[in-house]
């Protein structure tokens, strides 16, 4: 899922790590940004 995204939120995503709400949300975020 984060590789379609990018390399960016992959880093967030291990900052994160335990944080998977937060991840979740992230995610969210950046696909948004991505495809729009």
């Amino acid at each position: 899922m984060t590789n379609v995204v990018g390399g960016d939120l992959v880093k967030v995503m291990s900052w994160y790590d335990n944080e998977w709400g937060y991840a979740s949300q992230m995610v969210r975020e950046g696909v948004h940004m991505v495809t729009h």
